[in-house]
C-alpha cells in the first residue's frame, strides 16, 4: 500500500508540479524562443535597411550616374536546403531552419548589395571618362533617319517570318549613310558575321559593348581606338536583311538593352518624348 501511495503520489507531484530541473528546462527553453524572436527581429531589421539601399542604388546613384542596374546573379537567388538535414528531428527544427535560411538570405543580399555599391562607387569616382564612353548618341544622321523599322524586343523576323527576340533597333536610312561610334571605346571586332553581315562592335569599359550591323564599308578594324562621333563605318544592307538599314545594339554586362532609352542622352527631353510617341504608334500600326 505504502509502495502505492508513493507511485500515486509521484504520479500527481510530477503532473502538476515541476521539479527543480523541469523549471530550469522549461526556463532555457522560454530563453532560446525568445533569443530566437530577437534575432529574426533583428534580421527583418537588417532586411529593411538593406532594401533601402537598395532602392537608392538602383532608383537614385544609378539614375544619377545614368547607369544600368546591376542583375543579382542567380546563385545569389537559389538555396540549397541539404545543408540543413542534419536539423531533422530535432526540437524547434522549423526555428532552427528558419533561423539559417533567413541568416543565408541576409549574408546573399549583402554580398550583392556591397558588389552594387562597390560598381556604383568606381563608375561614380570615374564619372569623367564614363561620360564620354557610355553609349549616348545617335549612331547616324538623325537627318538622315527614314524611320524606325523595327524596335526592341520580340517580333516576327521580317525575313524567316518567325517569333523572336530582336536584340537592337533597326534605323532605316540610304546606303553609305555614315555610323559613327556613340561613345569612345576600342574596336573588339570588325568583319563579316552570319546574320549581321558587316559587323562592328565597340567595348566602351563599364560594362558597356555597342554594335553596328548590315554595313556597307567599315573603316576601323579590331584594335582600333575610337571616339564618340567618329565615322566609323557606312549603312548598308548586308547580311540577313531586306533593305538598307542600321542594325544597332547597346549591350551591358553582356545582356542586350534597349537601345532607346540611350538616345535621350543627345536629346531634350521633348524631342524624346516625341520620339518615344512615334515609337509608340509605329509599334501600334504593325
Amino acid at each position: 500500500m505504502a509502495l502505492v501511495i508513493a507511485v500515486v503520489s509521484q504520479l500527481l507531484i510530477s503532473t502538476y508540479f515541476d521539479t527543480p530541473k523541469a523549471n530550469q528546462i522549461r526556463r532555457d527553453n522560454n530563453r532560446i524562443v525568445a533569443e530566437y524572436n530577437i534575432l529574426m527581429e533583428k534580421i527583418a531589421s537588417a532586411e529593411h535597411t538593406l532594401a533601402d539601399v537598395k532602392h537608392r542604388d538602383q532608383f537614385v546613384y544609378r539614375p544619377l550616374l545614368g547607369i544600368d542596374t546591376l542583375d543579382i546573379p542567380k546563385v545569389y537567388s537559389e538555396y540549397n536546403d541539404s545543408k540543413y538535414a542534419d536539423f531533422k528531428g530535432v526540437e524547434y527544427e522549423d526555428k532552427i531552419v528558419d533561423g539559417w535560411r533567413s541568416l543565408d538570405r541576409l549574408t546573399r543580399k549583402i554580398y550583392y548589395s556591397s558588389l552594387s555599391l562597390d560598381d556604383t562607387q568606381d563608375l561614380a569616382e570615374n564619372k569623367e571618362e564614363f561620360s564620354t564612353v557610355i553609349p549616348a548618341i545617335w549612331p547616324i544622321d538623325r537627318t538622315k533617319l527614314k524611320n524606325v523599322s523595327s524596335l526592341y524586343g520580340m517580333r516576327v523576323h521580317p525575313r524567316y517570318g518567325t517569333w523572336r527576340m530582336h536584340e537592337g533597333v533597326d534605323l532605316s536610312a540610304p546606303k553609305g549613310t555614315p555610323v559613327y561610334a556613340t561613345g569612345n571605346g576600342v574596336v573588339l571586332r570588325a568583319g563579316w558575321q552570319p546574320g549581321y553581315g558587316y559587323l562592328i562592335e565597340l567595348n566602351h569599359g563599364f560594362g558597356y559593348k555597342t554594335r553596328y550591323g548590315h554595313l556597307s564599308k567599315m573603316y576601323v578594324h579590331a584594335g582600333d581606338s575610337v571616339t564618340r562621333g567618329q565615322v566609323i563605318a557606312d549603312v548598308g544592307n548586308t547580311g540577313v536583311s531586306s533593305g538598307s538599314h542600321l542594325h544597332y545594339e547597346v549591350r551591358f554586362r553582356n545582356k542586350t538593352v534597349n537601345p532607346i532609352h540611350y538616345f535621350n542622352k543627345d536629346m531634350s527631353p521633348e524631342a524624346y518624348l516625341d520620339l518615344m510617341q512615334q515609337l509608340e504608334m509605329s509599334a501600334t500600326n504593325n
